[in-house]
């Protein structure tokens, strides 16, 4: 796996006492579900609909560790109920942009499993099956009554809840959105779960051995730069297209952008910077080569019902917005990514910037008994003064199924959740982190050459350093710039961070 180690940037309570609080709270979840049926099955059988102390709506990332959190605090059998609309019990899904996409030894299922990019055990279906936990695969929640405690599935059953924590992710903006020309056209991609990286795949081994082994990457952003590494690594003509004057733009200053932007132009990948892809030409597919997915099928990886059938028609094409046009047969779409929360619009209160279900300072959203973890959470980050905030990474999918479990079996627990923003990457021979803020004055350090350490401190006009970027940093530096970007020392002269880099502080 790709991902590090799980560190916890949570104050946590202590095993024994939280061990003990968690297990009355139980105890009563589980009273208050048997005094409703002594049987879930036989009222399953006649009613269609089961019940349980604990629902998870979502099988990601988060979910995983939201039955890692519940099995660890003493969950009993047949008390959690998680439900994802994958075949597939959760993953880590960073994988799926680094180590899935490699022409050779790819990461395959089960082998990236939850939760082993957490350092914990891999959770196959065998181990949900094991502690008793229900995991509806393939299912997809058409309806969500919070009023009446319950989700109605695509299958007409429904499952009823004490408690809800929703997980259910987001999805990629995809183009057709913006009514972009011939945008539902194969060999255009996306990439979020299992079936979008098979479809990749399969897409670039077209590209390559029936097509003119030609992609565009459309986004300079995250996901834009892990693809277009992992097109190059696949041997395939890759150019990049964004509209921004720079790579990840977000992130990084544009001494840091050039280097990532030389390495990757002596990768073969080129880039069209501050430029936009304003639709596609394409051409029949040829005989033999239609795509996987039969026309009339939903894109794959569609969360929502309104994607565009598959076509017959392929991409040749890319059209620019300056007026030129780029070959290619692949296009590999990363810009951006949109909460899945239309289910509980009109139940739940939004927050009105991020998008996201806003929830209070221990994750828990307007209804009562309901949470919200993941890429949907729109929290008050305690780091930044109790902004309300979105984070779209892995590692706060970990750290908010921990803490929400933790509230929804025990009453007692008053824990705010309290997360470090981080990033992290790693293409070709490179491997960067992130944390903090990246905002104030930007004081780099380091020479920018392959292998060496580099970075940059972010410092704020109040002089404290409030956010750290570094490249090829060993793991004992790593853990320094975590320590660092939460205590946010004061900084010393911007000559001595230029000159000494991490080793300015002690």
């Amino acid at each position: 796996m790709e991902s590090m180690s799980c560190c916890s940037a949570l104050r946590l309570a202590t095993p024994t006492s939280f061990g003990k609080r968690a297990a009355t709270r139980l105890g009563r979840l589980r009273r208050l579900a048997d005094s409703r049926s002594s049987d879930r099955s036989v009222r399953g059988m006649a009613t269609g609909k089961e019940t349980f102390p604990l629902v998870v709506l979502g099988g990601g990332n988060a979910a995983g560790y939201c039955a890692k959190q519940f099995v660890e605090s003493g969950g009993s059998a047949g008390d959690l109920c998680i439900i994802g609309r994958e075949p597939f019990c959760s993953y880590e899904r960073p994988a799926l942009s680094k180590a899935y996409l490699f022409p050779d030894k790819p990461a395959r299922l089960p082998g990236f499993h939850t939760s082993v990019g957490g350092g914990g055990e891999r959770q196959e279906p065998a181990w949900y099956k094991d502690k008793g936990i229900a995991f509806k695969l393939g299912s997809a929640v058409t309806e969500a009554s919070l009023k009446d405690k319950t989700l109605t599935l695509a299958d007409g059953s429904s499952v009823g809840f004490e408690k809800l924590i929703i997980a259910t992710g987001a999805r990629p903006v995809y183009l057709h959105e913006f009514g972009t020309p011939n945008a539902s056209a194969q060999g255009i991609c996306y990439l979020r779960n299992v079936a979008d990286g098979d479809h990749l795949n399969a897409q670039i081994k077209l590209c390559k051995t029936k097509y003119d082994n030609k992609a565009v990457v459309v986004g300079g952003g995250y996901i834009g730069m892990e693809c277009a590494a992992a097109l190059s690594l696949n041997g395939v003509d890759t150019t990049m297209v964004f509209p921004e004057s720079h790579l990840m733009e977000r992130l990084f200053t544009p001494s840091l952008a050039k280097f990532y932007e030389d390495y990757y132009q002596s990768k073969g990948i080129k880039m069209q910077k501050g430029d936009l892809i304003t639709g596609f030409a394409t051409e029949k597919v040829k005989k033999g080569l239609l795509s996987m997915f039969d026309k009339g099928v939903p894109a794959p990886g569609t969360e929502i019902d309104d994607a565009p059938e598959t076509p017959d028609d392929r991409v040749v094409r890319a059209q620019l917005k300056s007026g030129g046009e780029l070959e290619c047969s692949l296009a590999v779409v990363g810009v951006g990514a949109r909460p899945n929360v239309e289910l509980f619009d009109g139940q739940l209160d939004m927050a009105e910037g991020c998008k996201g279900i806003q929830v209070d300072s221990q994750l828990r959203a307007s209804a009562e008994g309901v949470y919200a973890v993941g890429d949907v959470a729109a929290f008050p980050l305690a780091m930044d003064g109790g902004a309300v905030s979105r984070q779209e990474h892995v590692m706060n999918c970990r750290l908010s199924a921990y803490h929400a479990v933790k509230g929804a079996l025990d009453a007692d627990f008053s824990e705010a959740y309290d997360y470090l923003p981080y990033f992290y990457s790693r293409v070709f021979d490179l491997s960067w982190v992130f944390y903090g803020f990246n905002r104030g004055k930007a004081v780099e350090f380091g020479k920018k050459e392959p292998g060496c350490t580099f970075g940059c401190f972010w410092v704020s006009d109040k002089g404290k350093v409030v956010g750290i970027f570094a490249e090829s940093a060993s793991a004992e530096a790593v853990e320094k710039i975590k320590k660092l970007a939460r205590e946010q020392p004061r900084a010393p002269r911007t000559e001595v961070l230029q000159e000494q880099g991490l080793e300015a502080f002690p």
